[in-house]
């Protein structure tokens, strides 16, 4: 039996995650709070780790008022100042590893703590020291930046599937879940389980010999459409996967220091055309460098909570 073992939420988009027991699904598809806040340039860039690796530097704890799993004080025993509140500070690791550009500017920045307010304020002061340059901090309280704006529903993945990645490059797992940045983790199943649900492949053809014709194609699925991503629910709550995820450069590299993992995509790869499941039909993959899946939520509204009984629409 699949059961949803771990919630993940982003509060502030490529800044660390906060695990907790329970989480709201948003209309719009997403999770409260799940990348609420976005950083961007004057410009209106979006500043993430995949454009600048010194987020990798940088830890973040969250004071989101009523969040379960909050802790009662943020980073360094700083008391709480109320709902929304995300306390800063740079890695030490981070800088004794000295792999990303400019490090040594981090380096002075004491830990601080801020209330998460869009615009120049809040922790924007602080972190135009860290970056070198100006910064806003944009918030969508309804729905969040999602990476996926088509499919904006939490990201799944199992934690076999991510067991056997960090195998792949001998990872602990925690360090693999910082990496890939699921928002939903899946115990009770088999490594790629989550494949199946948005690249299913067609159920294969049983006739009888004698039902057989000399002119069947040799595929017979040759001029059918491919099977349609699957449903599935947790609890109550109903979504429809999408696709799996296509990988950026940011899970090659150590999600504390930035340090570069060397040709991990080409390792990923190799390794993920020898463990794909013979139940995915990965035809329609432009690359193999993928991993967890996108989902639509299906419901008007609905709670996730771990614990709760993950159950598949069949075909």
């Amino acid at each position: 039996m699949s059961t949803l073992d771990r919630i993940t939420i982003y509060p502030v988009k490529s800044l660390d995650g906060v695990d907790v027991a329970t989480a709201r699904v948003l209309p719009a598809g997403g999770l409260e709070h799940d990348r609420r806040w976005q950083l961007v340039d004057m410009e209106g860039r979006v500043l993430n780790a995949k454009r600048s690796p010194l987020l990798h530097a940088i830890r973040a704890e969250y004071d989101l008022g009523d969040l379960a799993g909050s802790d009662a004080t943020a980073a360094g025993g700083v008391p709480r100042l109320g709902a929304n509140v995300i306390t800063l500070a740079i890695d030490p690791a981070a800088v004794a590893a000295r792999a990303i550009p400019a490090i040594e500017r981090l380096a002075g920045l004491a830990a601080d703590t801020f209330p998460l307010v869009p615009g120049p304020d809040g922790p924007c002061g602080w972190l135009a020291e860290a970056f070198g340059q100006p910064v806003l901090l944009l918030e969508r309280a309804d729905g969040g930046f999602p990476d996926d704006r088509e499919a904006a529903g939490p990201t799944v993945i199992s934690t076999a599937t991510l067991v056997e990645v960090a195998r792949w490059f001998r990872l602990d797992v925690d360090e693999c879940r910082r990496r890939f940045r699921a928002n939903l983790e899946v115990g009770g199943c088999a490594a790629f389980w989550e494949d199946s649900l948005a690249s299913p492949a067609r159920p294969e053809l049983q006739p009888s010999l004698g039902d057989l014709s000399p002119d069947l194609p040799t595929d017979p699925y040759a001029d059918l459409p491919p099977p349609e991503p699957r449903e599935f629910a947790i609890g109550d709550v109903q979504f429809r996967a999408t696709n799996v995820c296509r990988r950026c450069v940011v899970p090659s590299r150590d999600s504390r220091t930035g340090a570069v993992t060397e040709q991990f995509r080409d390792v990923f790869e190799a390794w993920r055309g020898q463990t794909l499941p013979a139940k995915v039909d990965a035809s329609g993959w432009s690359h193999l460098y993928r991993l967890g899946v996108n989902t639509i939520f299906q419901d008007k509204a609905g709670t996730v909570g771990v614990g709760g009984i993950i159950t598949v629409r069949s075909q």
